[in-house]
């Protein structure tokens, strides 16, 4: 029984918009100064308290666990309230997951961001009907690109290994798959700390008009009804 699963921010949506509004308000509330849209992109992944260390080094600093660890609770309120006020599902996103609900392809969101922000953002953008099951970033005690969330989607799904695909943007999701012995397709459009070839995904598209076409070549007879 094939399944996909897929990643979130810079995956499924555009979420770099309320991310980086997030990242300036706690910022700017702490006179610093804000990161600008440029930069922006190779600092989201890892969870809120990575996106905030890594606005914190542009700026030249860093803050004690004590404070990062209130900071980043701000940033999560502050994120939590606006969590939807500027993000957008990629184009092409639909026609896909309604193909493999469709098929019943089985689909799980397996994310390095929060269970509970994740479970919001989802059912605000009519996601939620798609997925057959959430893994966020703190449903285990380590997440991608340790394989550990993504071995418990599969799991949980019953699905082996090889009958599925890691759908995501960045070097954690791809090096969860390789851990987890499982195929991956990277979007190119996502966000990532790495060049494209630094991926290394088994499969990179440009738009999601593209996927069924790498899924059926990457696995052959598991997608054909995409």
């Amino acid at each position: 029984m094939p399944a996909l699963l897929f990643d979130l921010d810079g995956t499924l949506a555009d979420t770099k918009p309320d991310l980086h509004a997030a990242m300036n308000h706690v910022l700017t509330k702490n006179r610093l100064t804000e990161v600008p849209d440029e930069a922006i992109t190779n600092m989201i992944g890892g969870g809120a308290r990575e996106i905030l260390k890594r606005g914190l080094s542009e700026n030249g600093t860093s803050w004690d666990d004590a404070k990062l660890d209130a900071a980043t609770e701000e940033f999560v309120l502050w994120y939590d309230r606006n969590i939807d006020a500027n993000t957008t599902i990629y184009p092409n996103l639909l026609p896909l997951l309604n193909a493999a609900q469709a098929a019943n392809i089985k689909m799980a969101v397996v994310t390095n961001k929060r269970e509970s922000l994740s479970a919001k953002l989802l059912f605000r953008l009519g996601l939620h009907k798609y997925f057959d099951l959430l893994v966020g970033g703190d449903t285990l005690p380590k997440r991608k690109p340790d394989p550990d969330t993504i071995e418990l989607a599969l799991q949980r799904l019953g699905v082996a290994a090889q009958e599925a695909i890691m759908v995501g943007d960045s070097e954690a999701d791809t090096g969860g798959a390789i851990a987890a012995n499982v195929a991956s397709i990277c979007v190119s459009f996502g966000y990532r700390r790495v060049s494209l070839e630094a991926l290394n995904a088994d499969a990179i598209i440009d738009d999601y008009n593209e996927f069924a076409a790498a899924a059926k070549k990457l696995k052959p007879g598991l997608f054909d009804a995409l």
